[in-house]
């Protein structure tokens, strides 16, 4: 679909690209260890919180025949490939499964299923439909207003019963019961939460929406009582701990968590990258752990992959994710939204009426995700030069995905060495301004080295089988 490019953006683009007299080496040499194991991958993912589901679905004239093509880009493994789906335990009257507070956790509790979850349930189902292996991550914003001690779902405040609270009842176990009843409800429709979440970003208080502040000794109070709770009911489900707002305030909530003896707690670390980027290994005790939340935010809609280095750009997020898995070892990342009507960057894409139109940012997820499915394992894998990134992950069925990022203005000449792989041949797959994970290259291996032309400013995925 076409989209209309501003007129500085069109001048600039019909001026000469980068070029270079190739005066200077540009070389370079890759080491794949498969023998050398990290993390098992989960893959990429987004959101349809806060009505994007709904929008995704119809509400704003995208027909149906368009809801199933935009949802089959997004999740389909041989299009977007994304594999993870966080959907909002809503709090807000009209979103929430609990419309009546008690007036203590006695009860009664009336919950109330409306099989549609904001249009969640819906995106869920069709993403299953084009991804089997889909990762169903259900996150609450904040518990029920009668719950915390501010009394409404938003304006921050704290669940009542954990330290420093002072309110006439103790809420942790009703709000565990609470989230459980939400995991029961997608169960009876034949879906399977993998992984359940109390908080979204715990350190920050926006006082505009649902909300619910948290630090590591708090959670530690909570979880004790959530963790054995979902147990009993769901042992496969995982819990998480605690979307903060980045990487740093991540590792503060952990290492709180442990002073305070709630280690075994929680099953997987979630953090956003707003605040904060991932720099080293997580505190987590081994634990894996998925960014679950980012989008530029600042800028109008952007579909460009390299133009200007804005944060919204495709080659940008590939360079993201890439130093996540490398740098913190995550196993799985998430954009924003999924598909949105608001004319922002929060979207993988954008909707308008009955017409759509693609980012770049969901070609860079492509990039890793077509070829490291989920249940892959990142293998070590290194660059001699500081501006071609590289990572490798062996899948279950034993083909190889090597991601090989040129953040240079010129191509570099790659030799690929390989240690403990065992394959017969290689696809090439690239991604730039001009290509969107396009099959460019098929070759037969022979022996443990192949050498191959990395492109400026692009992705090059080979897909060894």
């Amino acid at each position: 679909m076409k989209q209309s490019i501003p007129p500085l953006l069109a001048i600039l683009a019909r001026a000469s690209a980068w070029s270079y007299t190739q005066d200077f080496d540009n070389t370079a040499s890759v080491h794949i260890n498969a023998l050398h194991k990290y993390q098992e991958m989960i893959g990429g993912g987004c959101s349809g919180a806060f009505g994007g589901a709904c929008q995704l679905f119809g509400a704003n004239g995208l027909s149906p025949e368009n809801q199933q093509k935009v949802t089959q880009l997004l999740f389909d493994e041989n299009m977007g490939a994304l594999s993870l789906v966080r959907n909002d335990i809503g709090s807000s009257p009209g979103t929430t499964i609990l419309p009546k507070c008690p007036a203590t956790p006695a009860g009664p509790f009336d919950y109330v299923w409306d099989g549609s979850d904001d249009c969640q349930l819906n995106l869920t189902r069709t993403a299953l439909k084009y991804n089997p292996e889909l990762f169903v991550y259900a996150d609450a914003w904040s518990a029920p207003g009668c719950m915390k001690t501010v009394g409404t779902e938003n304006d921050g405040g704290f669940i009542c019963g954990v330290r420093g609270t002072n309110c006439t009842h103790d809420w942790r176990q009703a709000y565990a019961d609470y989230l459980v009843q939400y995991v029961k409800y997608y169960k009876k429709e034949g879906i399977d939460i993998s992984m359940l979440g109390a908080w979204n970003e715990p350190d920050f208080n926006p006082f505009t929406y649902e909300s619910m502040l948290s630090d590591g000794f708090m959670a530690k109070d909570f979880l004790e009582v959530l963790y054995p709770t979902v147990k009993r009911e769901f042992p496969n489900v995982d819990i998480s701990c605690c979307d903060a707002t980045g990487a740093r305030q991540e590792r503060n909530i952990l290492y709180e968590l442990e002073k305070a003896g709630g280690s075994d707690f929680f099953d997987i670390a979630t953090w956003h990258n707003y605040q904060s980027n991932p720099e080293r290994p997580f505190n987590a005790g081994g634990k894996r752990n998925i960014m679950t939340e980012w989008a530029d935010g600042s800028g109008p809609w952007n579909t460009t992959w390299d133009y200007s280095g804005q944060l919204a750009e495709g080659l940008q997020w590939a360079l993201y994710m890439h130093n996540a898995f490398v740098n913190s070892d995550t196993s799985g990342y998430t954009h924003w939204e999924c598909a949105q009507q608001d004319g922002g960057d929060n979207a993988l894409v954008a909707l308008q009426g009955d017409t759509y139109v693609v980012s770049s940012r969901l070609w860079a997820f492509a990039s890793f995700f077509r070829f490291a499915r989920p249940g892959s394992v990142r293998v070590d894998a290194t660059s001699t030069v500081e501006n071609v990134y590289v990572s490798a992950y062996v899948n279950k069925n034993g083909t190889v995905a090597i991601p090989v990022i040129n953040a240079a203005h010129y191509p570099y000449d790659v030799t690929l060495n390989l240690e403990g792989v065992h394959v017969k041949k290689a696809s090439a797959y690239l991604t730039d301004n001009a290509h969107n994970v396009t099959l460019v290259d098929q070759f037969a291996l022979h022996g443990s080295t192949f050498k191959v032309t990395v492109e400026p400013r692009a992705v090059k995925t080979f897909w060894l089988e």
